[in-house]
C-alpha cells in the first residue's frame, strides 16, 4: 500500500466558551494525535464574534499541521475532535461554541465541494484568521495569488 506525501493545511481554531486557551491547547494536542504534526502556532488573537450577536468574546489562532490526510479525511477527523471537545452543532450557522476548527489551506489545493470549500471561502475578509497566518508565514491564496500580508491591505 503507497503512503500519501505529508500535505500542509492551515487551520483556524476558535473559542469563546468555557476556559479558552485551555480549549484551544487541547484542541492542538487532539490534532497532533489524530491528524498530524503541528508544525506552526500563531499567537492568541482575541475578537468579537462576527456574524452573531454575543457577550463571549473569541480566541482564535491558526495552526499549520503536516498530514497524511486527505481533505474529505481531514474534515472528518476535524468534526470528531469537535464532537470529543463537546460541539453541539445547531442549525444555526453561527453561535458560541467551546472549539471551532476550519480549513483554511491545504498545500495549493482549490476544492469546491458540497462540504468542503477549500481555500476557505470567508478568511480573506477575516482579520483574526489573516492575522494569525500572517504571522506564522507567507501562504500564498491559490486561487487570487496574494499572500496573507498582501490580502490584508
Amino acid at each position: 500500500m503507497a503512503t500519501r506525501l505529508s500535505e500542509k493545511a492551515i487551520l483556524a481554531l476558535g473559542s469563546n466558551l468555557g476556559n479558552k486557551e485551555e480549549n484551544l491547547n487541547k484542541c492542538i494536542s487532539l490534532i497532533g494525535e489524530k491528524i498530524g504534526r503541528v508544525t506552526s502556532i500563531s499567537d492568541y488573537y482575541k475578537n468579537n464574534p462576527v456574524d452573531f450577536e454575543s457577550d463571549n468574546q473569541f480566541i482564535n489562532m491558526c495552526i499549520e499541521v503536516s498530514t497524511n490526510l486527505a481533505p474529505l479525511e481531514l474534515l472528518n477527523v476535524i468534526k470528531s475532535i469537535e464532537g470529543d471537545m463537546g460541539r453541539v452543532k445547531t442549525i444555526a450557522s453561527y453561535e458560541d461554541r467551546i472549539i471551532d476548527i476550519d480549513i483554511v489551506l491545504y498545500n495549493e489545493l482549490v476544492l469546491d465541494k458540497k462540504d468542503l470549500i477549500i481555500p476557505h471561502p470567508k478568511y480573506k475578509q477575516r482579520t483574526f484568521v489573516l492575522d494569525p497566518m500572517n504571522q506564522m508565514g507567507e501562504y500564498l491564496d491559490p486561487q487570487v495569488f496574494l499572500t496573507c500580508g498582501q490580502l490584508m491591505k
